[in-house]
This record gives structure tokens, C-alpha cells and sequence, in this order.
């Protein structure tokens, strides 16, 4: 998510991608740039790939003159809007498949952290719930690995922070619940999405649709040339070197895998950060008092969806196990 073409080429040329740079050397890939249209931004790009649609989404939020009221992507209620009226003409590219971390399902019988699926099929329901967790039991490796990498990443946030306010750089504050969410982000839902996609591989799904948004959110923090974003870059290199490596093994069906950017980004710097007000604001002073201004900048809280489909997911869970062993999930899932 929001890697553009000339920022690919810096992070191979630092080697933080060597799995990507193996991929092309082994001559199997190729690298290619492409033009994503305007918006540049996740809803519109997403609905092209995956309808051949991106009509009547002319930005990432807007004013609808119609119905009187500001839309942003991010909301869930406004997703499977754009999506009912994409999937109109075309049902969807995963149909039967499976979709992780998208704003769009495009007709996936399996979706976890998908906006638009409101009341998606949990990933953990019933008998496919104790495969998965036999899987993550019978490899600890992997779960000390999310351990060990949600503390890591805890404290190379704060870090960072203190950093770039040290250097006098472009930074948010240090936040108490943020570095939790950059966690919740960053790794646990990296590593569970990349897991579902080896879980798919080894099933046979259809089709498969996965995003990785970690380097994008990133790079909008601490911009997009930072040791921050390159490290989110090499952390996602690794989860794509995974299944890579297990669709060549071929167990179930030959598997074509495309690693596909949807946007780019550009450096900047914010409006109200550069000239002390709000665009709003400064529009309104512009024009005179007859302009009302209603701004909502808190109002997406893309971290809360994310926290309530995990907690839905561990609540499936614990349907599938034992009246101890769901026990002590619930007390968990409570906490």
C-alpha cells in the first residue's frame, strides 16, 4: 500500500528488499511501473483492480452534493456503498476466494479485516478455527516471533518519535494508546494475514487478495525516505518471500503471485502544520463569515474497526474450543 515505483527502486538499491531483488533476478518476475489514475488512493485503486470500476470515487473523502453529507473511505457503511454499486456491473475478481486487510471483498467467500465485509465470515469459525490453531501451536516459533517482534516494534516507536523531535523533524506525539495500534498494525495483523494467505495456499483457494498497508502508514508518519518506512518495507518483504516460496512447492494448485503496488506517495508537508491554520479555516477567512466550516479530523478511527474484527475473530475461537480452554480465551479476549 502506497509504494511508489522510484521508492522501490531506492529501498532495493539499500538492499531492504531481498527477496523481492531475488525474485527478479531469478528472471520469473519483472518490475514495472504503472499509472493508477486519479485518485491515487486505496478505494479508487482497489475498485479497479478488483471491479474494472473506479467510477464516482473522485477522492479518499469528499463533499456528496446529493446527499448533503462528507463521505471518507474509511468507513465501513460508505465501502460496501462504492462496492454495491461497482459490483453492479461485475461480480469481483475473488469469487470463492479469500480476502485479508482490504477495503473491498469482491465477492470472497472468506474476508478478515475487510471494511466492506460488515458481517463477514469469520476466518475462526468452527472446525477451520482448531486447524488454524493447531497450525499456530505446532509452530511456536512463529508465535514467539509475533512476541517478540509487538515488543520491538512498541518500543522502536517511541524511539523514533523522540528522534525526529530531537532533529526537529516532521513527527506526531508520542501518544499512550498509539504505539499499541502501530503494533496492532505493524505485526499482529501482518503476521495473521500472512498466515491466512499460507493457510489458502496450501487449501487451494481460487483467488487470494492480500494488502499490506504497513509502509503506507508509516510513511505518512515519518515520511517516505525514513528508517522507519524502509524498515516497514523489509518487514513486508519477508511475509511476501514466505509465500512465495510456498506457492512454488506447488501442494495443492499452480498459483500465479503478483506483487502489485496501488498507489505511490509524494513528500509534503501539512497545510496546518506550514501555515498555522486549517484549510478550512483559511478558506473561510477567505470568503467571509457566510461560510460555514465543519471539520471532523478524529472521526474515521480505522484502529477501533481493526480492534473490533479481532475481537470478533477471537470470539469465534472460543466457540470452537473446550469449556477450559475457552475459558481462558475469553478472559483474554476481555482484557
Amino acid at each position: 500500500d502506497g509504494l511508489a515505483h522510484q521508492h522501490l527502486q531506492q529501498a532495493m538499491l539499500r538492499r531492504r528488499l531481498p527477496n523481492l531483488q531475488r525474485m527478479l533476478d531469478c528472471g520469473d518476475f519483472v518490475l514495472s511501473p504503472w499509472l493508477c489514475g486519479l485518485p491515487s488512493s486505496t478505494p479508487a485503486a482497489q475498485a479497479g483492480i478488483m471491479f474494472g470500476d473506479n467510477d464516482n470515487i473522485p477522492a479518499f473523502r469528499w463533499y456528496d452534493k446529493a446527499l448533503d453529507k462528507s463521505i471518507v473511505c474509511k468507513l465501513p457503511g460508505t465501502i460496501s456503498l462504492l462496492q454495491e454499486s461497482a459490483a453492479s456491473e461485475n461480480p469481483g475478481l475473488l469469487q470463492g476466494g479469500s480476502s485479508y486487510v482490504n477495503f473491498y471483498d469482491a465477492g470472497a467467500s472468506s474476508s478478515l479485516f475487510t471494511v466492506s465485509a460488515l458481517h463477514p465470515r469469520r476466518l475462526l469459525d468452527g472446525v477451520r478455527a482448531a486447524g488454524l490453531l493447531a497450525l499456530f501451536l505446532l509452530n511456536p516459533v512463529r508465535t514467539l516471533r509475533i512476541l517478540y517482534l509487538a515488543v520491538k516494534e512498541y518500543f522502536t516507536d517511541a524511539l523514533q518519535r523522540w528522534s525526529s523531535r530531537l532533529k526537529g523533524q516532521s513527527y506526531l506525539p508520542v501518544l499512550g494508546t498509539f504505539p499499541f495500534l502501530r503494533v496492532l498494525s505493524q505485526i499482529v495483523l501482518r503476521e495473521i494475514e500472512t498466515f491466512a494467505v499460507l493457510v489458502d495456499i496450501y487449501r487451494g483457494s481460487p483467488a487470494i487478495y492480500a494488502t499490506y498497508f504497513g509502509y503506507d502508514e508509516i510513511a505518512h508518519h515519518f515520511g517516505v525516505r525514513t528508517r522507519a518506512a524502509y524498515q516497514a518495507l523489509q518487514d513486508i518483504d519477508r511475509c511476501i518471500g514466505q509465500i512465495d516460496h510456498l506457492s512454488q512447492v506447488g501442494l495443492s494448485r499452480p498459483y500465479t503471485l503478483c506483487v502489485l503496488s496501488d498507489h505511490g506517495l509524494t513528500a509534503s508537508v501539512p497545510f496546518a502544520e506550514r501555515y498555522h491554520q486549517s484549510l478550512g479555516q483559511y478558506i473561510q477567512a477567505q470568503v467571509g463569515e457566510c461560510v460555514q466550516l465543519v471539520e471532523h479530523a478524529d472521526g474515521e478511527r480505522e484502529p477501533l474497526f481493526q480492534a473490533q474484527y479481532l475481537l470478533q475473530e477471537l470470539e469465534a475461537l472460543e466457540d470452537s474450543l473446550g469449556p477450559l480452554a475457552a475459558k481462558v480465551a475469553r478472559r483474554i479476549r476481555r482484557l
